[in-house]
């Protein structure tokens, strides 16, 4: 039997945020120990009630908790108007009795990396608050992790939510400069990998046909107002963190080396090859392979 990877994601929902989720609760490979929220996509309100349904609905008894509502130092910025008010489209969260666990999410990721008793993955969709003030309230955490997945940043220093800077990067910067400062080893998903890994609306919807998640999806998509991989597609940002850790065959890991802008053009990232570099960055070796992996692992039997 094969070893399942322990692993804490931590997420702001989101609606390429909620496929990513559901590709990582179907997989046998994983042993999801804890789901933290962030404020990112839309408020903390927002991305912890998505992750809590979310999680509780598909991914079973994997424990929930509140992360940060606000960036380290800045003003939160949010994405409400590609993702919908309530960050997951036109979807309207139905009535249920899940339960958050209690206490602050920052001491639960604490100490869910201590109890593990090895080192544990992390994957992060979202703007890296949570994981700043994890390694500022608590400097040893790096020596629990094993490495981190994050969708965040772009490669040449253009962006999605200004010319400059991708969206996460963008929401706080000052928190992806202290995590890249900490030494965790990092693999980027970087912006331009969610549209080269861009599903199809109608296919999504066409594999999901007849379940109960594909009939969430329809409601989601009539919200859903992203064209950066053009009409009728869904840029897949988030999933290529979880995919990159399921399928890593399906990627070229570049060692790289990572610059963060935190003044003039704050969230303007570079990721430059070198075989010195402490972090790695993602290609996508086969788009096609890739796409028809995401909508197995979305909808899996």
């Amino acid at each position: 039997m094969v070893k399942k990877i322990p692993l804490i994601i931590d997420a702001d929902p989101g609606v390429d945020d909620a496929l990513a989720l559901k590709m990582a609760f179907g997989s046998p490979m994983l042993d999801i120990r804890l789901l933290c929220s962030v404020a990112g996509n839309v408020s903390i309100r927002f991305t912890t009630a998505n992750a809590l349904f979310l999680t509780k609905k598909y991914g079973g008894d994997i424990p929930v908790v509140r992360g940060s509502a606000s960036p380290l130092s800045r003003q939160a910025v949010d994405a409400a108007s590609v993702h919908g008010a309530s960050g997951i489209g036109n979807y309207v969260i139905p009535p249920h009795d899940y339960r958050l666990e209690p206490g602050d999410g920052i001491e639960a990721m604490y100490a869910a990396l201590k109890s593990a008793g090895e080192k544990v993955t992390l994957i992060t969709l979202g703007p890296l608050t949570n994981i700043a003030a994890l390694l500022a309230a608590h400097p040893d955490a790096p020596e629990y992790i094993a490495r981190i997945y994050a969708m965040i940043a772009s490669v040449d220093g253009t962006g999605n939510i200004t010319p400059y800077a991708e969206f996460n990067a963008y929401c706080d910067p000052e928190a992806l400069d202290a995590v890249v400062r900490a030494g965790a080893e990092i693999v980027f998903a970087p912006m331009h990998l969610g549209r080269d890994a861009k599903l199809s609306q109608a296919e999504i919807l066409a594999r999901g046909k007849g379940s109960e998640f594909g009939a969430m999806l329809e409601a989601i998509f009539t919200g859903y107002k992203d064209d950066a991989a053009g009409e009728g597609y869904v840029a897949m940002y988030d999933a290529n963190a979880v995919e990159a850790l399921l399928h890593p065959d399906l990627y070229d890991f570049i060692r790289c080396t990572s610059e963060v802008n935190v003044t003039d053009k704050p969230g303007q990232t570079f990721l430059r090859p070198d075989p010195a570099g402490s972090f790695f960055y993602l290609e996508i070796k086969d788009t096609a392979a890739l796409a028809e992996a995401m909508l197995t692992d979305l909808f899996p039997g």
